[in-house]
């Protein structure tokens, strides 16, 4: 999920906005199934297209109809985008299934584009513009050989940080001091004063949740467990309410059943979740806001002046008022 700035997102037809917060961008997921295809079409590993933003299927198995783990998470992260940063635009690129896997290559394949649309926007298209990045999704490396591939990842996400781009990524739910990445790449040396920031959950008291990831890449936390936000209201799974009383007939008035919780019924369009994949994009929304109130309190650092230099110093005057501000707080 990529944070865009306020202004509507209008310079290619196949931006869509849907509701004036959220948008998508066909034409980049597009090309991300195009160079998914191309690579299974060489003999890459068999995979899963990803053809559009939207969840399908939300089950992966249709006979037993159980929810995929990952079901609705998109659409969860912009809820909580939303409940601090009102304000802000969501360009949401779908990278993850809904049983919860992410090919590094359609992850990388994802960040280049939004590489290619900063550079763009910096040289004076400012509408374009993507000032702030959530990563909720990880991995661990299993042998000195995956650093290989762990690098070209760094790659795509150091050049983001170079041009001013906040990167923020979940620490993960292991309950290990292992290093998970994107987030583990906070203790890598960063190209400029912009590094990414890598979040842990903490439990609702302020203690740190017991699932989260902990250790000395873990450089921020917020929020993380029994959050709750936005999810698609045409979700329905297969699970029955445990108990269902049948209402006793009563001349003359509506009768209706009683029963407990459907716990996979969301038609109202709100859950409860817990992970760190939430504590990041909270963090990220936080800065979002950040950065668009010093935009309209005079300090000069107006979201439309082009230019990395501005950029950078737009991010670090945010990051360092939210610091200031204890926006993490664990400090």
């Amino acid at each position: 999920m990529a944070l865009a700035r306020e202004v509507i997102l209008e310079t290619h037809s196949l931006v869509k906005d849907f509701n004036g917060f959220v948008a998508v961008d066909e034409n980049m997921q597009t090309t991300i199934y195009e160079e998914d295809q191309s690579a299974a079409s060489e003999g890459d590993r068999p995979r899963h297209l990803i053809k559009d933003p939207w969840d399908r299927p939300v089950t992966g198995n249709p006979l037993v109809g159980e929810l995929d783990e990952a079901t609705g998470h998109g659409s969860f992260i912009a809820g909580i985008v939303r409940q601090v940063a009102p304000d802000a635009r969501v360009l949401a690129i779908r990278v993850m299934h809904s049983d919860d896997v992410v090919y590094e290559s359609t992850l990388i394949n994802a960040l280049t584009l939004i590489v290619d649309r900063v550079a763009f926007a910096l040289t004076g298209h400012m509408e374009d513009m993507v000032d702030v990045v959530s990563l909720s999704l990880g991995y661990y490396d299993e042998s000195p050989a995956d650093a290989l591939y762990t690098s070209g990842l760094w790659l795509v996400i150091e050049r983001l940080l170079g041009m001013g781009v906040a990167v923020f990524a979940s620490a993960g739910n292991s309950a290990t001091s292992q290093m998970c990445f994107p987030a583990a790449f906070a203790v890598s040396p960063a190209p400029g004063p912009v590094r990414l920031i890598s979040v842990g959950a903490l439990n609702p008291n302020g203690t740190k949740a017991l699932f989260s990831n902990d250790g000395q890449w873990v450089r921020a936390w917020a929020d993380g467990a029994a959050v709750v936000s936005t999810f698609p209201v045409d979700i329905n799974g297969s699970r029955m309410p445990p108990v269902r009383v049948p209402a006793r007939p009563r001349p003359g008035k509506r009768s209706v059943d009683r029963e407990a919780l459907d716990l996979d019924d969301f038609r109202l369009g709100f859950a409860t979740w817990s992970g760190t994949s939430f504590s990041a994009p909270l963090l990220a929304g936080i800065l979002a806001a950040q950065l668009l109130e010093n935009a309209v309190d005079e300090s000069g650092l107006a979201l439309d002046e082009p230019g990395e230099e501005a950029a950078r110093m737009r991010t670090v005057a945010a990051l360092t008022a939210m610091r200031d501000g204890g926006a993490d707080r664990d400090g």
